[in-house]
């Protein structure tokens, strides 16, 4: 049982982790794009 609950947070976590960087990517596109416009 205890390997299950380590792989689940361990999936969790991987989850999270690609979603924090994709956001990351996107803010910095954003920011990048406002600033060659200007």
């Amino acid at each position: 049982m205890m390997w299950l609950r380590f792989i689940m947070i361990g999936v969790f976590a991987f989850t999270a982790i690609n979603l924090f960087a994709y956001q990351g990517v996107g803010i910095t596109y954003a920011i990048t794009d406002l600033t060659k416009n200007k």
